[in-house]
């Protein structure tokens, strides 16, 4: 199986890739790398063409995405019936079954004149059951999202279930852990590519709690097999899924020979948190049926040996909960110390820790669990 799984044969949808406002890019440049064009994208929200088929292929091997998406129909709704006649318009029978169980999950309404959540919900069930001519509901579920925007309705099909941050590994956490999906995008935005030209680039993250980073790198390009998703069930999807397992099972041994070749190291100066990402990585390896390459240490980071070669040192680093915050910054110098050839990918709420690091080539501003935090960029 290739890795690129774009086939312009055959007839496109519009897809929608959802994500952390702020992290548009990182999940347009996963995209790129799988063969897709992104031809438009908006706060947590990318929108790009793919097959029905490629539904599968998304939702495994997608690591920078919360959730895949279809985009259903985009209308103006400012009235209850603009927004029952639109979707009751809709020819939702080409991809829901009849006996389907509808499920409208997810609204987010902004700067709209229906803002009644409740009514908006039980009006669009209604509507998408008649589109559909009737439905016993006793078949498999139907996810449906609602994004209402100045009056604007995109209605979306949800075809991941349960976030794709739910990669199933992290058995405990550290008091600040970052989500999966926001770590896997720091990773791509580094460019630090697990299987790109060229040669092998260490990855050190010098404050890695519970693991996130270093697993989520070592398992970039690896496809989640272990777990579930909700367009499994659908019958225009069953058979596609079936086949795209195979393919990724047979694809993995290719993958897992060239992980091997790669250096990924996490350390911390909490010895338990490192017990915790020790654990974490091994459900990890079980889950993505790969032995992962990655070696945890329990370590200050002042302590670190120097690595001369050429590396990419990627770290959340300690604020608000996470202790000591004011005493690692002002020493946060020392990693360039440590590594003199790295390029750094440092995660920090304060604008200002430039003043201490130095001028960074770039900086993003998103929003992680609630909060807007920069990754400030050296390369």
């Amino acid at each position: 199986m290739s890795i690129n799984a774009h086939n312009k044969s055959s007839e496109l949808f519009e897809i929608v890739a959802f994500c952390s406002s702020g992290l548009e890019g990182a999940v347009a440049l996963e995209l790129k790398k799988f063969g897709y064009k992104v031809f438009y994208s908006s706060s947590g929200r990318i929108f790009f063409k793919a097959r029905l088929e490629d539904v599968p292929f998304l939702n495994m091997y997608m690591k920078t995405a919360d959730r895949i998406s279809i985009l259903i129909k985009k209308f103006k709704a400012e009235t209850f019936d603009e927004l029952f006649d639109n979707v009751k318009d809709t020819n939702l029978k080409a991809i829901v079954q009849k006996n389907a169980r509808i499920v409208i999950d997810k609204l987010k309404i902004t700067n709209s004149k229906l803002s009644a959540t409740g009514a908006v919900a039980s009006v669009l069930k209604k509507a998408i059951v008649e589109s559909l001519g009737g439905t016993d509901e006793s078949g498999p579920i139907y996810s449906f999202i609602l994004v209402l925007k100045d009056d604007e309705a995109h209605l979306l099909l949800d075809t991941s279930g349960e976030a794709l941050s739910k990669r199933g590994y992290r058995l405990k956490t550290s008091k600040a852990p970052l989500r999966e999906t926001i770590a896997a995008a720091i990773i791509m935005l580094s460019r630090w590519d697990m299987y790109g030209k060229g040669e092998n680039f260490a990855l050190f993250d010098p404050f890695c709690g519970s693991g996130t980073i270093p697993i989520e790198a070592s398992t970039i390009n690896l496809p989640n097999l272990n777990r579930k998703y909700i367009s499994e069930n659908w019958m225009i999807l069953k058979e596609e899924w079936k086949k795209s397992r195979k393919e990724a099972l047979k694809n993995l041994q290719n993958l897992s020979e060239k992980l091997s070749q790669k250096i990924i190291k996490g350390s911390d100066i909490d010895c338990q948190i490192i017990q915790v990402a020790q654990a974490n990585m091994k459900v990890a390896s079980k889950i993505f049926q790969t032995p992962l390459p990655v070696e945890f240490s329990c370590l200050d980071f002042k302590d670190l040996s120097v690595f001369t070669e050429k590396a990419w040192v990627i770290s959340n680093l300690p604020y608000g909960q996470r202790l000591d915050d004011g005493k690692v910054i002002k020493d946060i110098k020392v990693l360039r110390e440590k590594f003199p050839n790295a390029n750094f990918y440092l995660l920090h709420p304060d604008k200002d820790f430039e003043k201490i690091f130095g001028k960074a080539t770039k900086k993003i501003r998103f929003q992680n669990s609630g909060l807007w935090t920069y990754l400030f960029m050296y390369y």
